[in-house]
């Protein structure tokens, strides 16, 4: 809208605490990792849907985490640390910090043998982490600029969204050797083993589609179009169905895994960007960059509830003994959240939700360099008609 703030899908730079009422974390730098101080909400149970335990400062710009079931620690891909903080829950603290390749995005954990990977994204390649020693012990070259995983324990493979190669790369989690590549499409990333369906998923993010593979035999099967900007997949634990975020179209389509038909259009909040399937099979976790928050959204697409987090909320996980239990990797505030969802079903009213107080406000005046020619272009060059700010930051 000319001359107005428009609070869309802006992926804003906010500064330690925003987002999170009633906490400053105190963020002071390490060897590659920040060391943590916990600031915890004062949020309360009471009849509220949710509860925000704590955050803990993690690292620079956080953005995969999983939890390993066996030990019960969190793993966070802190991509411009070059590392992966190591959290104890209970002590709500970093306890270790484990350098890795370059800008690793994404982990994933092992179950059976409680190695942790990481998708150095820079280094293209995965690093492979001994959870017992938290030492890197191998090195698996991708494709290029890796940015999503997924493992399926019981086919004992990991894939691995590759995102300027377009593919998708197998691994032999026990030979930890890359075994096959498979043919995505444009800016493939995000990607889900769907073990009951017998199959793998790839969001491509440039082509505005997903990538439909069968397993074991690695065959593309199938294309589903989806909306603008697929950046995270899920698969329903309970059902038969694949969710999938479209963060330009601000929407999660809802689609059937038997028919790939598209189900529903579920709306989305401010440039949601992750999301986790809950284990009770009734809803899924958005995390929505633009606002700092985590929506609850039921599968009719009512937002049952929104839990503030940090600032610039990526990926988001739920802990596998724990349906209740989500972790969020805060890029904006170099945090992780923990926060519990207290919801038995979809709450009798709707949350409110207040818009940010810039929007209808008159943008200030501005200057900034064209491309072009280098020379400076001022804002009021443009007064009274539209245009677009393009402030939404990679990831």
């Amino acid at each position: 809208m000319a001359d107005r703030w428009h609070d869309d899908t802006a992926d804003r730079e906010v500064a330690p605490g925003s987002g999170m009422p009633g906490t400053i974390p105190v963020l002071a730098e390490g060897p590659n990792c920040y060391v943590p101080q916990v600031a915890v909400d004062p949020q309360a149970a009471g009849d509220e849907p949710y509860r925000v335990r704590g955050h803990v400062a993690v690292g620079l710009d956080p953005e995969g985490v999983q939890v390993d079931p066996g030990s019960g620690l969190a793993y966070v891909a802190c991509s411009r640390s070059n590392a992966v903080a190591v959290v104890d829950l209970d002590q709500m603290a970093v306890i270790d910090t484990i350098a890795v390749g370059l800008e690793p995005i994404d982990v994933a954990v092992d179950p059976r043998t409680g190695r942790i990977f990481t998708a150095d994204a820079r280094s293209d390649q995965l690093s492979v982490i001994d959870g017992a020693t938290r030492t890197v012990v191998a090195t698996v070259p991708v494709g290029t600029y890796p940015a999503g995983l997924d493992i399926d324990a019981e086919g004992r493979r990991l894939y691995c969204g590759d995102t300027m190669s377009s593919t998708i790369s197998v691994v032999d989690l026990d030979r930890l050797e890359r075994i096959a590549t498979v043919e995505a499409e444009l800016g493939a990333g995000a990607v889900v083993a769907g073990v009951r369906q017998n199959r793998v998923y790839c969001a491509n993010f440039i082509g505005s589609s997903v990538t439909v593979v069968q397993t074991p035999d690695l065959k593309v099967v199938d294309r589903l179009t989806v909306g603008e900007g697929p950046c995270a997949v899920s698969v329903n634990p309970v059902l038969d169905e694949l969710y999938v975020v479209n963060c330009l179209a601000s929407t999660v389509a809802r689609i059937d895994t038997s028919t790939g038909e598209t189900l529903a259009e579920l709306p989305a909040s401010s440039a949601p960007v992750g999301m986790a399937a809950s284990p009770l099979g009734d809803r899924i976790y958005v995390t929505n960059r633009g606002d700092g928050s985590v929506s609850v959204l039921g599968l009719d697409g009512v937002e049952w509830a929104r839990i503030p987090v940090g600032a610039a909320p990526g990926g988001v996980s739920v802990h596998p003994d724990n349906p209740r239990l989500l972790l969020v990797a805060n890029a904006g505030t170099g945090t992780l959240t923990v926060a519990e969802d207290l919801l038995d079903g979809p709450p009798a009213q709707r949350p409110g939700v207040t818009a940010n107080p810039l929007v209808g406000q008159t943008i200030p005046a501005f200057s900034l360099p064209d491309l072009h020619t280098g020379k400076l272009r001022h804002s009021d060059e443009w007064t009274g008609k539209k245009y677009i700010l393009n402030v939404f930051a990679s990831w």
